[in-house]
């Protein structure tokens, strides 16, 4: 077994790259009149639009987490550049910096001040230790407010209420009945004992069972909420996005994230707060590691 601690710091890494399921029902923000309709080709178009088009980023933030009723605060900065690596430094209220992690496409290593440990490794085995899958443009994806798991060339339904477009993967409706997204914490819910359901398992692929919505804002359709859903093993992401502003009178970002996660044993939520950000800055990307410190094993 990991130590507590470094465990505890891989997860809450983790919590910035998972793509996870359920069904979702659609839970309407705050608005007025119905919208009209618009065709996915438009949509779509927006979606394209709305892209970040840039090469690094850099903002500070402060973090509230809660994983299966653990609870954390603390603050960090991060620094990306597109496709290529991201660079992360979580520290305490006080000032001092627990965390140093720097994730590229095939390789992650982060240093654990606290404990004086340090870890060399690759996503791959991060995601067989901790039994999800994950990539680097995942990750990026998700820190950046951007769709996650979106194809354009992948198929959709369309809907709308008084406040939100979305777009919902055309999944098998035996898939989709069989999950259902609750209120609380543990957002999963499925019936496996449903026989449609245990046909589907057995005669669909993997990627039939992810159930994906992105919900848009009107006028901008910048995106205000998706769930990514894995049905067949009860994995679970939803995130809310708020108080969008234009960075440099060209970019839009929203400024606080709400994220929910949930698996079949473990429930998180995690709330960011983004300040200072700064698109196209020239950055380094630090990372030494003390020779006080030891490399992180397996302990039983």
């Amino acid at each position: 077994m990991w130590n507590k601690m470094s465990r505890y710091i891989v997860y809450i890494l983790f919590l910035f790259l998972l793509i996870f399921s359920s069904c979702a029902k659609k839970k309407a923000l705050e608005g007025g009149e119905k919208l009209t309709s618009k065709s996915l080709k438009f949509l779509q178009m927006e979606i394209e639009e709305n892209r970040l088009e840039y090469e690094t980023f850099n903002a500070r933030f402060s973090a509230k987490t809660d994983i299966n009723n653990e609870k954390l605060s603390f603050k960090g900065s991060l620094k990306i550049k597109r496709d290529s690596i991201i660079w992360l430094s979580l520290t305490k209220l006080g000032g001092v910096e627990m965390i140093r992690l720097v994730l590229t496409k095939d390789s992650i290593k982060f240093i654990n001040k606290w404990d004086k440990e340090y870890y060399l490794g690759t996503i791959d085995k991060i995601n067989r230790l901790e039994n999800v899958e994950l990539s680097y443009f995942q990750i990026q994806d998700l820190l950046l407010g951007e769709l996650i798991e979106y194809n354009p060339e992948e198929k959709f339904n369309t809907s709308h209420d008084n406040s939100t477009y979305l777009l919902t993967s055309r999944n098998k409706s035996n898939i989709r009945k069989a999950s259902t997204i609750t209120e609380g914490d543990s957002i999963m819910e499925i019936d496996f004992e449903d026989k449609k359901l245990q046909k589907a398992l057995e005669k669909n692929s993997e990627s039939d069972f992810i159930i994906k919505n992105y919900y848009l804002l009107p006028d901008s359709y910048w995106l205000a909420r998706q769930t990514i859903n894995i049905v067949d093993v009860q994995q679970a992401l939803d995130i809310i996005y708020n108080d969008y502003l234009i960075i440099e009178e060209k970019y839009p970002f929203a400024m606080n994230q709400f994220i929910r996660i949930a698996s079949e044993k473990k429930s998180s939520r995690i709330e960011i707060a983004y300040s200072e950000i700064q698109f196209n800055r020239d950055d380094s990307y630090p990372f030494k590691i003390s020779s006080k410190y030891e490399p992180i094993k397996k302990r039983n």
